[in-house]
Formats: C-alpha cells, sequence, structure tokens
C-alpha cells in the first residue's frame, strides 16, 4: 500500500503494525483462540496465523452476541491484533469489544485499499479520522 486512504472511523484511536489479511470474514467467536491468538477457524487464508499485534484486515466479521467477550479476551491475555480494518461495518459486538479493549477499528475503506496492500506490511490505523496510511 502506498500513500494513505479514508473510510469511516468507528472505535477511536491509533496503532499500527504489520497487516494480516483474511480472505474470509472472521468469527471471534470459535476462529480464533484467546489463549494464543492463533486462527483456529476454517479460515484457509490465515489458518495457524495468529492475530497478536498485528493490523488484522478482513472483509467483515461473523459474530454473535458474545464475540465481544472473546475479542477483549484476547486483549486480556495479550493476543489482540493492535488494529482492525473492515470493508463492511463490523457487527455491534465486535465494536463493543474493541471498545472494551482500546482496539481501533476502521471500516468502509475504499475498494482500492483491497489490492494495493500486502500482508506484513507496516500500516496507521487511525479510528478516530478513519485514515489507514502505509508506514516507510
Amino acid at each position: 500500500m502506498t500513500g494513505s486512504i479514508r473510510g469511516r472511523g468507528i472505535v477511536e484511536g491509533q496503532a499500527s503494525g504489520p497487516v494480516l489479511i483474511a480472505a474470509e470474514a472472521i468469527s471471534f467467536l470459535g476462529d480464533v483462540d484467546i489463549n494464543t491468538g492463533a486462527i483456529v477457524g476454517d479460515l484457509p487464508s490465515v489458518h495457524g496465523r495468529s492475530v497478536k499485534g498485528t493490523v488484522l484486515v478482513f472483509p467483515y466479521s461473523r459474530g454473535s452476541a458474545g464475540a465481544w467477550r472473546f475479542l477483549y479476551q484476547l486483549f486480556k491475555h495479550g493476543n489482540h491484533p493492535v488494529a482492525i480494518v473492515t470493508r463492511d461495518s463490523p457487527d455491534p459486538s465486535v465494536v463493543q469489544g474493541a471498545i472494551l479493549a482500546g482496539i481501533p477499528i476502521v471500516s468502509d475503506v475504499p475498494q482500492s485499499f483491497w489490492g494495493n496492500m500486502r500482508d506484513g506490511e507496516t500500516i496507521a490505523v487511525d479510528g478516530t479520522s478513519g485514515e489507514v496510511k502505509a508506514i516507510d
């Protein structure tokens, strides 16, 4: 990714880290092990990788009313993503967990974002302004 884009800030805060791109929707209830941060669900693009310390990028969240607890528990165990970027608005339970854990979320980013990003590159996310930018 080069430059910056602007999406919609959902959860305030700033964070940066390496990108982990999931092609599939993610549910924090069952797809991610809270004790390790490893993706254990049937998500071929990221199975076995860890969300810990990453900017987790995925199309949308699959969830249940209890997903917030799992995202918050990832935080309590130190295994949480530092920020989340989604194509579509995340479900309210994920937003609630991110607020409690202080994990910024940006959604509704332009389509060009998805083709210009590589796994592992470092980006900064500003959940207050909605800006996502590459870090040189």
